[in-house]
């Protein structure tokens, strides 16, 4: 008698459903990210890469998924991490709230594609989302405009959250 593939991985619990629930599963490839991430903000470049931005959120976002997996909830087709952090039981300041709300939209487009699928989606970026993250002063003739430090999806700002989303895992889990 031989065993068909999908019984052999039913035996060994290699299944899509048990993989899927599988918390210790996301939280690796959660690591996996994050090491990427830090790894690409050390480089050579003098300013973070998209590709930091893009494996910094993704990270975030399967962190978070393990959390709510490990709290035995669903989390659904979400890659809005400000709504998974809540759903997690994850708190966050406001600025780490808007640091998410950056990352959510790095890791849903702007990390992969130049341009959105949808104008709106472009205008709601430029005009709202990062915005948030921009300081703009004046003093007479003279403009400045600056990243807000504690906002910016920097390694420590990133580096905070993911220690945050860790802990939370770990009680979890």
């Amino acid at each position: 008698m031989t065993l068909s593939k999908k019984k052999a991985r039913e035996i060994f619990g290699f299944t899509f459903d048990e993989q899927g629930d599988n918390t210790e599963n996301w939280f690796n490839r959660a690591c996996s990210f994050n090491e990427a991430a830090i790894l690409l903000k050390g480089s050579s470049e003098s300013s973070p890469s998209i590709a930091y931005y893009y494996n910094a959120g993704l990270s975030i976002e399967l962190l978070l998924k393990a959390i709510i997996l490990a709290k035995s909830k669903s989390f659904g087709t979400n890659h809005n991490l400000i709504q998974l952090s809540k759903n997690s039981g994850v708190s966050l300041t406001k600025d780490q709230e808007c640091t998410l709300e950056l990352l959510s939209e790095i890791i849903i487009w702007s990390g992969r594609y130049p341009i959105p699928k949808k104008e709106g989606q472009w205008n709601n970026y430029h005009d709202v989302i990062f915005e948030k993250h921009i300081i703009r002063e004046r003093d007479g003739n003279t403009f400045r405009t600056l990243a807000n430090r504690g906002r910016f999806p920097s390694i420590e700002n990133y580096k905070k959250i993911w220690d945050i989303c860790e802990i939370e895992y770990k009680k979890s889990a």
